[in-house]
């Protein structure tokens, strides 16, 4: 046995910044340095309830999902998490290396706190990943992107996946005729920059592209290139919403009903500013977890409309795009006759 299988490494994977996608290129590049005995992947709950996404990679790969709760909004819980069981491999484990697979830069001061502590540390991000981060470590692996020339190579291209709910893309227009994708799922959509030129001028597409690049609040995992994405508030006259854009590729993901609020000539516009993204994501955890706990108990989807405006404080606008979530996360059963509503249990 050569002495590089024999070497024992840790992967440790951020989940709510690498796509799932990417999990066969983390594993051959693993196995090219040791044999990962121990293969972790930390993120919110939703990053490992929808098929072909994390749910999948942990079949293929042997992954342990270590799905984490925010208990205050804007909290990365997650990246507290995987540091904690870094240290822990650290000083109690036999491994010889940690492998950290994520392009926060955040993460540079574990990378050069496991060099400190004898073992290597490796690290594994897109092509993004800031130099900090990248310096910090022993070796530094950059991930294959998969995206248009990937697919090229196959003789059936892989369908799109939506960064939600795993859902497939679907190709579809918009009204002024811009080419995007649309999940049905949970009504989300995905499109290039050039779909919002008609509201915003060149110089602030070309600021949110750089902002997008300087990847200083990660996002959701980018459906056309698989990148990480990068949070970003967007403000159109009095309209403001979060949107996910990719700096690689230039692809923005919107949430349900995000679109036509920065662009109205491209569908309705709410007439209430929402709560925000990280809101709704919080808000749906919250009520899954009542749901399935018995604490909260709806007969049918008017009741649940009524429950989230009532109880949990939701604004209008926010109702329908938090039970889409409920449903596409498989959190409940909607009867389309009645409107019935049934909890699924985890």
């Amino acid at each position: 046995m050569s002495e590089q299988s024999e070497k024992k490494l840790a992967v440790l994977i951020d989940a709510d910044n690498i796509s799932a996608s990417l999990a066969g290129d983390i594993f051959k590049k693993a196995y090219a340095i040791g044999t990962p005995i121990a293969r972790r992947a930390y993120g919110m709950v939703n990053c490992f309830t929808a098929d072909g996404g994390w749910a999948k990679a942990q079949r293929e790969y042997g992954v342990v999902a270590r799905p984490q709760v925010s208990n205050v909004s804007g909290k990365n819980v997650a990246d507290i998490a995987l540091v904690i069981d870094a240290m822990e491999f650290l000083y109690k484990s036999p491994c010889d290396g940690i492998c950290v697979v994520s392009c926060d830069s955040d993460f540079s001061a574990l990378a050069a706190k496991i060099r400190e502590g004898g073992k290597a540390a490796y690290g594994m991000g897109g092509s993004k990943t800031p130099a900090s981060f990248r310096n910090a470590c022993t070796k530094f692996f950059e991930l294959r992107q998969i995206g248009k020339n990937a697919s090229a190579k196959t003789d059936k291209p892989v369908a799109p996946r939506c960064p939600r709910c795993g859902g497939v893309l679907k190709e579809a227009w918009t009204r002024s005729k811009s080419r995007c994708y649309t999940c049905a799922a949970c009504g989300g959509m995905s499109s290039r920059i050039d779909a919002l030129k008609k509201t915003v001028s060149q110089e602030s597409m070309a600021e949110l592209i750089e902002a997008a690049k300087r990847h200083e609040q990660p996002g959701c995992s980018c459906p056309g290139c698989g990148a990480s994405m990068s949070i970003l508030k967007v403000s159109v006259g009095k309209r403001h919403v979060e949107i996910d854009v990719c700096g690689a590729c230039r692809t923005i993901w919107y949430d349900k009903g995000e679109f036509e609020t920065l662009v109205p000539q491209d569908g309705p516009l709410s007439a209430t500013v929402t709560a925000g993204k990280a809101y709704r994501r919080e808000t749906v955890l919250a009520v899954a977890a009542d749901l399935r706990s018995g604490h909260l108990k709806v007969l049918n989807k008017k009741s649940l409309d009524a429950v989230l405006r009532v109880s949990y404080h939701v604004p209008v606008p926010d109702v329908s795009p938090i039970i889409s979530a409920l449903q596409s996360q498989r959190v409940i059963q909607i009867d389309s006759k009645s409107g019935a509503v049934k909890v699924v249990k985890a």
